[in-house]
């Protein structure tokens, strides 16, 4: 997108990384002028060699622009001409300027050899015949730049053809004309007045200035003066003037400054004019004593739409929800796009955090239609974090990162919705990244253990088979449960390889356990929506089985609801090659989501685990009971096995057994044991709590 605009631009560029000096792109423009592609500058050392062969006049251009080190001095530089070598030997005169963008150098090179060639020849001719202004007919015609004479009543008694082709009039025309009124506008005029006057009365030839002209068909362009007065026996009687179009590189210059500014796609202000704008609003808020709100917005599911539709929509979109979130605040208040699906905004001048809440339920709202970007609706919702200056920081960094941590707590409270900063979630925040920390190692240094916990068939009694339940020992906290671990291994993407490692220890366990004279047992492994997206899962489980020798019939994986939903298409292909390796499938947690006849029938599942959310109050609560009978008949007319999990007491059983269930788990029966545990609950030498006595199939 930047290299697209730097193309775009009328002058030579290239751009630079700052550290390191290298050279990443030059323009057409550039080529033309200098006759250097990329291939033969690609570092600044490189052109400096090649730009200024001489070493005295390349030390003394370098020692401007560079620091000891050899990297690109400041954040800005004012422009300063120099006298560049072009490929094929020639000389050009340009004007160098430097803009940085972040870790990159913008260089713009003004050519000003036409210009000082004009300076050069007026300073020559005023020189020579200050007395005779018939023989600058000659020069007038020559210049490539608008010449042109006036007298001391501003009277214009020269026009050469330059100054026709820049401003419309015909020398005809021109001459005898005021020429304030000809071609500079009125609100102009008297900034002028006061410049003429001087270079007439004192005869001042330092006059140089820039300002805005207008052309006979009105347009304004802006233009740069170089004056010198003319003289007759001492006194000034008019003044010559060199007029350069520079309408075009004031253009480029804030073509530039905005892209300094601005996220290229968008045209939002980017983090650098962002911190700007939150620094002022600060400074205002104490002033009147006020508070600002700084938003941190993540698009939810962003990654989804790039990957299925493609990046070009997923830029369009990220354009739309720039627009509808620029409509949902007011003109005083900034909206910054950081990068990818983030942004933030800037809510000046606000009272308190219902005044806050009001705007952000104002945002969350303008975002339920759906976008229509290239003829597709695309339904997409924000998770918003907020952080309140001055209660929550001082600074921007420090509010940014606030709330940047409140708008993952949005994330994990369900998305499409906001929530502010507290200290809480900063220990939240702090929590989940040693956890992520220890999580890297964990799966190297071997801390991580299966719990297994027995499934029993209600009927005849027996241990039917066990579901894999991974436990963290952490070397100085102990025994972590995974409800304190997953989520932090699914949003990072390591439940990925912690997943592998389950998959695989599971299926020896079992194997083990048949060559130490157990019955056959079906191990059930869970499977994450994350496993699903980014793991190559079959192959997975194909290597689990090979690996171990179990057979594939013992595998039960265990899928959540959402993962069948969710990429339909896709999901059911994968899930057809998974049957076809001869593995169980389950549907975890059902009853939670999005439980329906049809997806059960198209995905070939083989169980159905009902939700312990339900089992939990069956004895209390007719409306549970009823929806365990109805999952547990549907599941009949399906010829799938019915599960319940989290059996807790024997009134949950004893109903479990009156619906016809088949099979149940939980800590009525037994609750999650090691390895060597489970084999001595198997064959009766371990003690539980449990009331029934189950015993082991064969």
């Amino acid at each position: 997108m930047e290299n697209l605009l730097v193309e775009n631009i009328p002058l030579p560029i290239f751009v630079i990384n700052k550290v390191g000096g290298r050279v990443i792109y030059v323009n057409s423009k550039f080529r033309n002028l200098f006759g250097y592609s990329l291939k033969d500058i690609p570092t600044v050392s490189d052109w400096n060699n090649r730009a200024y062969p001489d070493p005295v006049y390349r030390k003394q251009v370098m020692g401007e622009l560079l620091d000891e080190a050899g990297t690109i001095k400041g954040r800005a530089a004012p422009s300063r001409e120099v006298l560049v070598c072009c490929k094929n030997g020639a000389t050009r005169i340009v004007e160098l300027t430097r803009t940085f963008i972040q870790e990159k150098v913008i260089v713009v090179f003004n050519d000003l050899t036409e210009r000082k060639l004009a300076e050069k020849m007026l300073t020559e001719s005023v020189a020579q015949i200050k007395d005779d202004h018939q023989r600058l007919n000659f020069h007038f015609n020559r210049m490539p730049l608008a010449y042109v004479a006036w007298d001391r009543d501003f009277c214009v008694t020269e026009w050469n053809p330059a100054a026709e082709r820049m401003f419309g009039w015909m020398a005809e025309e021109a001459k005898g004309q005021h020429a304030f009124k000809l071609i500079v506008p009125p609100d102009v005029q008297p900034m002028v007045d006061a410049i003429w006057t001087e270079i007439v009365q004192v005869g001042n030839d330092e006059s140089n200035f820039i300002n805005d002209s207008v052309t006979k068909d009105g347009k304004r362009i802006v233009c740069e003066w170089f004056n010198s007065p003319l003289s007759k026996d001492g006194t000034v009687v008019g003044c010559l003037s060199i007029i350069n179009d520079i309408s075009e590189h004031k253009i480029i210059q804030a073509q530039i400054e905005f892209l300094a500014h601005h996220d290229a796609l968008t045209q939002l202000p980017n983090r650098l004019l962002v911190t700007d704008r939150m620094n002022q609003a600060m400074a205002h808020a104490d002033r009147v004593e006020s508070k600002v709100a700084l938003f941190f917005i993540d698009l939810d599911n962003f990654k989804s739409v790039n990957d299925s539709l493609g990046h070009t929509i997923g830029d369009e979109l990220l354009k739309a929800v720039a627009d509808r979130m620029q409509q949902s605040v007011r003109d005083t208040d900034t909206i910054s796009r950081l990068g990818g699906d983030e942004f933030l905004i800037v809510i000046s001048d606000v009272s308190d955090g219902n005044a806050i809440s009001d705007i952000a339920e104002k945002i969350l709202d303008c975002m339920t239609k759906p976008f229509n970007i290239e003829g597709q609706d695309i339904f997409t919702s924000i998770s918003m974090g907020i952080a309140v200056y001055p209660d929550d920081g001082e600074n921007f960094e420090s509010l940014r990162k606030k709330a940047d941590i409140a708008m993952y707590c949005a994330k994990e409270a369900g998305r499409n919705t906001y929530r502010f900063y507290d200290e809480q979630m900063n220990l939240h925040a702090i929590e989940h990244i040693h956890i992520l920390n220890g999580l890297r190692s964990a799966l190297e240094n071997g801390e991580f253990v299966l719990f297994y916990q027995p499934q029993v068939n209600i009927a005849s009694r027996e241990v039917v088979g066990v579901e894999a339940l991974i436990r963290w020992n952490h070397p100085e906290k102990g025994m972590i449960p995974p409800q304190h671990f997953i989520p932090v291994a699914e949003s990072s993407g390591l439940i990925v390889p912690i997943g592998e490692w389950v998959l695989h220890a599971a299926c020896r366990q079992v194997v083990e356990w048949g060559k130490e004279g157990l019955p056959d047992l079906v191990v059930a492994v869970n499977l994450s929506a994350v496993q699903f997206k980014r793991g190559e899962l079959e192959a997975s489980v194909d290597k689990a089985l090979s690996e171990s020798g179990l057979d594939p019939a013992q595998l039960e994986l265990e899928l959540t609801e959402s993962i069948l939903i969710d990429d339909t298409e896709r999901v059911l292909d994968t899930v057809r090659r998974l049957k076809s390796l001869g593995v169980r499938l389950s549907i975890d947690d059902f009853g939670t989501g999005y439980s329906s006849f049809s997806y059960l029938k198209r995905f070939e599942v083989d169980k159905l685990k009902i939700d312990k959310s339900f089992i939990r109050d069956m004895a209390e609560n007719p409306d549970d009971t009823a929806i365990v009978a109805a999952i547990i008949n549907m599941a009949k007319s399906l010829n799938l096995t019915t599960i319940a999990e989290g059996v807790e007491h024997a009134q949950h059983l004893e109903l479990l057994r009156l619906h016809d269930c088949d099979e149940v788990q939980g800590y009525h029966i037994a609750e999650p044991m090691p390895a060597e545990d489970f084999v001595l609950y198997l064959m009766g030498k371990k003690e539980t709590e449990a009331e029934p006595v189950w015993h082991a199939r064969g």
